[in-house]
């Protein structure tokens, strides 16, 4: 189904939901109440990440500080254009930023920015930034594009000239986030440094606290470099709430003003109670994929770098999971037709193409499991060599239509000799650091279910992050690479991907690599959400001509209240 199809799909449904008055999510026909401060907007965020610096952190919750307080040198456009932003322009060969083959790339700042405590937005911060990532003993998640970065000459307070070991494509995702060089005293960077919790910035808002568990609280950032006039809001409260379906059922009622984020059957919902004249604003993108959900297999033996998993390490394993979920049921029965199958590691951006998913086929998955000598026990459940086809089925916890699809999922496994155990865990258990016990990070897992992608147009990073050298280890804390996978192939195509800048030869190899992921299933797709947003109605000015949608400091700075 294309993106275009399930937008028309959601229109529809969602006036047949409204017909029939079976709008699960809210709790009350009457009068919406309204939330609280007339100027200031109240976000409900489920899970609250453990810091709110994504410098440091890579839980999704973290990326909400990039709606309101951090901010990119470039931004990007839902068509993956970009556009400066805290730049004062896009480095091209034509205006001469960029020169040596694509090795050296200049970086002009905009002039009259400061950071919400006043001070100057320099080059400065920049080389820092830089040095936080190079440093051995920081712990900043490390970018793939970062690692060709050889130098940065600092050539006056707006322009930094950065020399890259070799061409490197992503040049325009370096700096999507800048570290304040005045607020901290080395490179080597703790997770208990205050700016790795409350991240100081550019934005439009400040952090100004965070009652662990409850609520964190912006205000406006009277320095704010974009418009004297802006931000138009006095602050913005994110509300912390454990449960996903109490949160959307309070939105929908009015009590908050929007969600950070809504998933398709959110959205198919939130149509309906619109049209059932409650406080809802929805817009979506009938053109572009949003994120994947993912089942992230683990391809180690509880994090063992050289053993493989008991279970998954077997190829027909994975490719019989992969043929006996139903994903036409799942999106149809459990997403009301609101999500896109595909089978593509690059399904958007750059490079993009879109693969197609398994089919389902349970007496394929049968045989295949058959010939690899996987043998049914008087229990229904598989064994081969003593071992028993039996794994955790993991996701956070909350989020009850997640909940319905894991059950799904574990039916058509079950029916295929293979039992999943459903143990849901916080955010924080499941996407927790390396040091810290995080299950994703060392490997203690069997099978993970969360949604990621593209976060950005360029897939340079994305891809990285399956890479054999990034995997997780006590010598190699902040490794990302969380499917403990290796392929020696893969990992070639990645370093070639990210070191050329002939874009034809860039297409050829991301094509060759998502076959490659495809056929070894290193981590398997169940569908592609379309891209939305919901807010209050009393919420104006939503703009979500970004990538980010309205979640970014474009869109933020001129929300308004009628």
């Amino acid at each position: 189904m294309s993106t275009r199809a399930a937008h028309r799909r959601l229109l529809r449904r969602s006036r047949l939901i409204a017909a029939l008055a079976v709008l699960t999510m809210v709790v009350s026909c009457g009068q919406a109440t309204s939330t609280s401060d007339s100027r200031t907007a109240l976000v409900a965020m489920v899970q609250e990440p453990g810091l709110l610096n994504p410098f440091f952190n890579d839980q999704s919750g973290s990326d909400i500080s990039y709606a309101f307080t951090i901010e990119q040198l470039f931004q990007a456009r839902p068509d993956g254009s970009y556009e400066p932003n805290l730049a004062a322009e896009i480095p091209t060969v034509e205006n001469g930023a960029i020169r040596d083959g694509g090795k050296v790339v200049t970086y002009r700042l905009r002039e009259g920015i400061t950071w919400s405590d006043g001070e100057p937005f320099t080059a400065d911060d920049l080389a820092f930034t830089v040095g936080v990532y190079q440093h051995p003993k920081s712990v900043a998640l490390v970018e793939p594009d970062y690692a060709l970065v050889d130098s940065v000459k600092v050539v006056d307070e707006l322009t930094a000239e950065v020399r890259m070991t070799e061409p490197n494509p992503g040049y325009l995702n370096l700096f999507r986030q800048v570290l304040p060089k005045h607020e901290f005293d080395s490179t080597a960077v703790s997770l208990s440094h205050p700016q790795a919790r409350l991240p100081l910035g550019t934005g439009p808002f400040v952090y100004t606290s965070w009652r662990t568990g409850d609520r964190i609280t912006l205000v406006r950032n009277p320095h704010y470099w974009r418009d004297p006039e802006l931000p138009r809001l006095d602050g913005v409260t994110i509300k912390v709430t454990p449960d996903k379906q109490a949160t959307m059922s309070a939105f929908a009622n009015g009590e908050s003003d929007t969600v950070y984020f809504f998933s398709g059957d959110d959205l198919v919902d939130l149509t309906a109670a619109r049209e059932r004249r409650l406080p809802v604003s929805v817009r979506t993108d009938g053109e572009h994929t949003g994120s994947v959900e993912w089942l992230w297999l683990n391809h180690s033996a509880r994090g063992n770098p050289h053993k493989a998993h008991p279970i998954l390490g077997d190829p027909a394993v994975r490719e019989a999971i992969d043929v006996a979920i139903d994903r036409r049921a799942l999106v149809d029965g459990v997403l009301s037709g609101f999500g896109e199958l595909s089978g593509s590691l690059v399904y958007a951006g750059f490079g993009a193409e879109q693969t197609r998913p398994a089919r389902y086929d349970q007496r394929r998955a049968d045989a295949l499991l058959d010939a690899a000598g996987w043998r049914r026990g008087d229990d229904g459940v598989r064994v081969k060599d003593g071992v028993r086809a039996s794994m955790k089925f993991q996701t956070i916890t909350g989020d009850q239509t997640r909940v319905l699809y894991q059950q799904l999922i574990q039916h058509n496994l079950e029916q295929v000799g293979i039992e999943l155990k459903i143990q849901n865990v916080p955010s924080n258990t499941m996407f927790g650091a390396y040091a810290d016990g995080g299950l994703l990070a060392t490997g203690n897992y069997d099978i993970m279910m969360s949604r990621a992608g593209a976060d950005y147009p360029e897939p340079g990073p994305w891809v990285q992050t399956f890479v054999g050298s990034e995997i997780p280890t006590e010598k190699n804390p902040n490794g990302f690479t969380y499917a403990h996978w290796r392929n020696a192939r893969f990992d070639r195509l990645a370093a070639e991907v990210t070191s050329t800048i002939d874009q034809d030869e860039r297409r050829r190899l991301f094509g060759e690599m998502n076959t490659l992921f495809a056929r070894e299933r290193v981590a398997l797709p169940l569908y592609g959400t379309v891209r939305g947003w919901a807010w209050n109605s009393r919420l104006e000015n939503m703009s979500t001509d970004y990538w980010e949608g309205f979640w970014t400091t474009s869109s933020t700075a001129r929300w308004s209240v009628d």
